[in-house]
């Protein structure tokens, strides 16, 4: 149960700051001597978080929907594509459907980067760079984006497959290079973030007889993704309180300390 509630934290406060979760996970069952927790239990992990997004964007998931359900009604689709809500809508869309295909694609390989400590730890190097963006002048809003902007997002996403690679760094960083504002970079990023995280543990509890094989019973099950859920929505309001303030280039900094020690210590 320990365990559990440790790769809890460790999956809810990094999930959403730029500093990849994956490779925190790795670290943390590296360095604690924890097994690997498997495919179910990573899942649960990723669904609390998901919901943590969920319940923080709770108005933005509403107006999507409202959207989706606009497009859906004969003769309200055109004028549904043409407001802000429709727009936001056609973003998180494009970029889930970027994300599942470039990960189908590239799942296999990108898998055998999971096996190693060190190799994620140069990874995370990569992201410390990637964080140095340094544009302040965005002054785009989520409801102006478009088709490309949902494109770029999308394989900002895709590239956080690899471990040490965040996601929501990369996203982040890549809504202000398209001129987003900085609030706005990161309300993206979240929002994109939820279709993704629930297709991929949706997928992943395909085979849920995996959790019984492991040892765990539902109500550890259930502590994991709770624990997940209540420190990402704390990562979620601090983050946005810290973008609002001051870049990511002390996430960068952070990263490289990390990695350091990783490939100092890690054998």
């Amino acid at each position: 149960m320990f365990a559990l509630i440790i790769l809890g934290l460790v999956q809810g406060l990094t999930e959403f700051l730029p500093v990849s979760s994956t490779a925190h996970l790795l670290f943390t069952e590296h360095y604690l001597g924890i097994p690997r927790p498997g495919l179910v239990l990573e899942a649960v992990l990723h669904l609390g978080t998901a919901a943590a997004a969920i319940v923080m964007f709770w108005p933005d998931v509403v107006r999507l929907l409202r959207a989706a359900g606009s497009l859906a009604r004969p003769g309200r689709g055109s004028d549904g594509r043409h407001h802000g809500d429709g727009r936001l809508l056609t973003v998180v869309v494009t970029a889930t459907l970027v994300t599942a295909v470039l990960g189908f694609a590239f799942a296999d390989p990108l898998e055998q980067m999971f096996r190693s400590v060190r190799g994620t730890a140069y990874q995370l190097v990569v992201t410390g760079i990637i964080l140095l963006w340094r544009r302040e002048r965005g002054a785009r809003d989520g409801e102006d984006a478009g088709l490309v902007d949902g494109l770029a997002l999308g394989v900002a996403q895709a590239l956080a497959i690899v471990p040490g690679i965040s996601r929501s760094g990369t996203t982040i960083v890549t809504g202000l290079a398209l001129g987003f504002r900085r609030t706005e970079s990161a309300r993206l990023s979240f929002l994109i973030a939820i279709p993704a995280i629930v297709g991929a543990s949706l997928f992943s509890l395909r085979d849920a007889s995996e959790a019984s094989r492991l040892g765990f019973a539902l109500s550890e099950l259930l502590v994991g993704g709770v624990v997940a859920g209540v420190s990402g929505a704390m990562a979620i309001a601090w983050l946005l309180n810290l973008v609002r303030r001051q870049r990511l280039a002390w996430f960068a900094l952070y990263c490289w300390v990390v990695a350091a020690m990783v490939l100092l210590t890690a054998r």
